[in-house]
C-alpha cells in the first residue's frame, strides 16, 4: 500500500506537483459528468431517418437538442468555476517558493491554464455548431411534415430547404472532425502534463 508524506513535511516544489494532480484528478468528474449527461439524451437518433419522419419524433429531437444546449451551458458553468478553484489553490501552492522559481512557475501555470481555456472555447463553439445546425434540420423537417402530416419518411418543403440541409450537414461533419481533434490534443496534452508532474 502506498504512503503519502502529509503535505507538511513536502517542499514547496512536491506541495505544487500535489496540489496539480490533484486538481487533475478532480477535474475528471466534470469531463465524466458531462459524456454521461450527454450520452443520456440519445444524439444519435436526432437527425435519424424514424425521428424525422414524424411530428413526435421531431419534437422530441428538438427537445434533444435542447437539453444539449442547456448541458453545454451548466457545463462551460462549472469548468469556469474549476478554473477559479485551480487558479486559488495553485497561486497559493507557489507562496513558499523562491521568488524567481516562483516567476517562472506562475507564467508556465499561467500559460497551461491560458491553453485550457482556449480548449473549452474551441469545445463550446464546435458544439454550438452542432445544436445550430441539428436545430435547423428539424425546423426544416418539421415545416416539411406540416405542408404534408402523411408523407413517408422525412420530407422536406421545397429543393431550397433540401439544400439548406445538406449545408447544415456538412456543418455537423465540421463540428465533429473538430471535437474528434480536441479530443486528440486533449489526450496528448494530459499524457505531457502528467509526465512533466511526476518526481524525477
Amino acid at each position: 500500500m502506498g504512503y503519502a508524506a502529509p503535505m507538511d513535511s513536502l517542499t514547496p516544489q512536491q506541495r505544487f506537483i500535489q496540489t496539480a494532480l490533484h486538481l487533475q484528478k478532480s477535474a475528471l468528474p466534470l469531463a465524466q459528468g458531462y459524456m454521461q449527461r450527454q450520452a443520456a439524451l440519445g444524439l444519435e437518433q436526432v437527425l435519424s431517418e424514424e425521428r424525422l419522419s414524424s411530428a413526435d419524433g421531431i419534437a422530441a429531437s428538438l427537445a434533444a437538442v435542447d437539453g444539449l444546449e442547456q448541458l453545454v451551458a451548466d457545463n462551460l458553468a462549472s469548468w469556469q468555476q474549476w478554473m477559479v478553484e485551480a487558479t486559488r489553490n495553485l497561486s497559493a501552492a507557489l507562496e513558499d517558493f523562491p521568488e524567481a522559481e516562483r516567476a517562472e512557475t506562475s507564467c508556465s501555470m499561467l500559460a497551461s491554464i491560458q491553453v485550457h481555456m482556449e480548449f473549452q472555447q474551441r469545445s463550446m463553439a464546435a458544439r454550438a455548431e452542432w445544436i445550430g445546425a441539428a436545430r435547423t434540420i428539424c425546423r426544416l423537417a418539421q415545416l416539411g411534415r406540416e405542408l404534408a402530416p402523411d408523407a413517408a419518411g422525412p420530407i422536406f418543403a421545397s429543393e431550397d430547404d433540401l439544400e439548406e440541409v445538406k449545408r447544415q450537414l456538412a456543418r455537423i461533419a465540421a463540428a465533429a472532425a473538430e471535437e474528434q481533434q480536441l479530443l486528440e490534443e486533449r489526450a496528448a496534452r494530459m499524457r505531457d502534463s502528467v509526465a512533466k508532474l511526476q518526481p524525477r
